[in-house]
């Protein structure tokens, strides 16, 4: 378990905060969790393939190359990114994105992957990432919430995905001075968590806020969002 990497909607474990009837109804659909676990494998190999210096997943920010949303392998329909922190902080971002392109990203996450020169295997490295969301949804404390513009999701846009279509393991690139601290590469690597997908938003100004607390397991999140929506790429 020490290995995984848990991502904050984003790296070291991406959350968000809801209510018990919304976790009761986490998971249902079959079709839904298949996109969204192609999805999850997208959005992990975005989170992880830039380097500390503009990774989206560390601190707050206004714009710049952390904004850029855009995933680097190819997915279904046109998606945007949005990413946690890797510490836990309170943080506001304020970013553009293109109209009509839906957003996924992680409510809380969890990567893994046999680190350099240890006994791990990308076998028991899956297996420790499912078992800490299953810890995380078995905490009794764990709330989640997800707004945008201050009107609460709707727990079936939120279902939990694991990576195994077409193959339970993806390759992660990790670049020099990745936000894990391990030598650059490619692993074979496992996504596991709870995943969220928005439909595009309208053209002006939107927030999203993705807060989470599951005190038994130790961690919160707490991620607000600005997004201007604009014709258009935005300028990084």
């Amino acid at each position: 378990m020490k290995r995984i990497i848990i991502m904050a909607l984003g790296v070291l474990l991406a959350l968000a905060l809801a209510t018990p009837m919304a976790l009761a109804k986490v998971g249902q659909g079959a079709a839904a969790s298949g996109k969204a676990a192609e999805l999850a494998v997208a959005w992990t190999q975005w989170a992880y393939s830039k380097p500390v210096g503009v990774n989206p997943q560390i601190g707050s920010y206004e714009g710049g190359p952390k904004c850029d949303g855009t995933p680097v392998s190819p997915t279904q329909g046109k998606t945007w990114f949005l990413a946690g922190t890797n510490d836990g902080s309170v943080v506001t971002r304020t970013c553009t994105m293109p109209v009509g392109t839906k957003l996924f990203f992680p409510v809380v996450s969890v990567v893994g992957f046999p680190f350099p020169n240890t006994n791990e295997t990308k076998e028991s490295e899956r297996a420790a990432a499912i078992a800490f969301i299953d810890a995380v949804l078995a905490d009794p404390k764990f709330s989640m919430l997800v707004t945008v513009d201050g009107k609460m999701v709707k727990s079936n846009r939120i279902v939990r995905a694991t990576s195994g279509s077409p193959t339970r393991y993806f390759t992660l690139t990790l670049p020099e001075g990745n936000v894990v601290g391990v030598q650059a590469g490619q692993y074979q690597a496992t996504a596991d968590g709870l995943w969220v997908t928005l439909p595009p938003l309208p053209p002006g100004e939107h927030t999203i806020h993705f807060e989470a607390r599951a005190p038994t397991v130790g961690f919160s999140q707490d991620n607000t969002y600005i997004l201007t929506v604009v014709n258009g790429k935005p300028a990084p």
